[in-house]
């Protein structure tokens, strides 16, 4: 019988999975509106509106940032001989959980009433939530998940590896958005980090039950 300690890292996995797919989705219903991916008097007027779909976007998102930070948690304490290089990664990751937080507050909070202080406050917090958001709490968990993969090494195979690297090259290009305004990049960047994070937490959570970790 599978002890239940086996069983936590995959059902984070997958966990992970679902709710970082549904914070695409509503990203791009709920988020996009109001984001720099549409014109400066587009968004204000979006959000001046106080949408639901925007708070609760947000929402989900911090969801996503407890989940990733429990998943890289579970996967520290699965690893023989706790490296120093694995708890590095866990403190970064920890570290950007806390930059996304407290930018997502700010998205949900002060955006929507900087839309009546004029376009100058509102971009300059927006600025502020922005690269916070995509190029120090993601930054920090990229190299939270390129710490990590390298700490896994041979515990698990090529494709989980093959994964984290995709994954750690995927978001720097999205922390590289947060100085340049390419909303094309910001997508692409940020769906690909999306899809190849999801992917690795699923095969490495296979790999490590497989190996009895």
């Amino acid at each position: 019988m599978t002890p239940p300690s086996a069983r936590i890292l995959p059902a984070l996995a997958w966990a992970n999975v679902v709710l970082h797919v549904l914070g695409l989705a509503v990203a791009w219903f709920g988020l996009r509106p109001g984001s720099v991916a549409v014109p400066l008097a587009e968004r204000m007027a979006y959000l001046a509106d106080r949408p639901a779909a925007w708070s609760w976007g947000w929402g989900i998102w911090m969801l996503c940032t407890l989940l990733l930070v429990s998943f890289m948690a579970v996967l520290w304490g699965r690893l023989p001989g706790k490296s120093v290089t694995a708890q590095l990664a866990l403190v970064l990751t920890a570290a950007g959980m806390a930059a996304d937080l407290l930018c997502d507050v700010i998205q949900i909070q002060v955006l929507p009433l900087a839309t009546a202080a004029g376009p100058d406050l509102f971009l300059a917090f927006e600025r502020l939530a922005f690269t916070g958001g995509v190029t120090v709490a993601n930054g920090l968990y990229t190299t939270g998940v390129l710490l990590m993969t390298a700490s896994l090494g041979r515990l698990v195979g090529a494709p989980a590896r093959l994964a984290g690297w995709a994954t750690v090259l995927a978001g720097f290009a999205l922390a590289a958005t947060g100085f340049i305004p390419s909303p094309v990049l910001l997508q692409g960047a940020t769906g690909a980090t999306i899809g190849f994070y999801s992917l690795w937490t699923v095969l490495v959570a296979h790999d490590l039950r497989k190996l009895g970790q």
